[in-house]
């Protein structure tokens, strides 16, 4: 049973790894204003109604790789709170990136399904 186990946290992670930057990048986009960091992580969470748990290590080095691959552009802003917050933007190149993201991810979802059908598998 600890085999099973490690199995599915493996093939989990390892999906799950595979469309944070893409959910990411729609959340970003959808907010319509820039958003800081822990909005952001708010945002996942709730999107996923806390079935995935996204933690800050996860999220801000994805957010950094996104950044470095000009798809976000980021600047710090007030905070009502006291220390400033780091607030991420979409950029044009980053409505791209998702766009074809988007596409990347129907056409792989929509095979996965076709295999499994055709193995037999509801």
């Amino acid at each position: 049973m600890k085999n099973i186990e490690k199995f599915k946290n493996k093939l989990q992670r390892e999906m799950k790894s595979g469309f944070i930057a893409l959910l990411l990048l729609y959340l970003i986009n959808d907010s319509n204003e820039p958003i800081y960091g822990y909005r952001i992580i708010q945002g996942l969470n709730k999107a996923t109604k806390g079935n995935l748990k996204f933690r800050e290590g996860t999220v801000y080095p994805i957010l950094r790789y996104l950044q470095s691959q000009n798809f976000l552009t980021s600047f710090l802003g007030e905070s009502p709170n006291g220390a400033p917050r780091k607030y991420y933007e979409i950029t044009d190149f980053g409505k791209v990136a998702l766009h074809e993201g988007l596409q990347s991810w129907q056409l792989l979802r929509n095979e996965l399904d076709s295999i499994f059908k055709s193995m037999g598998v509801k």
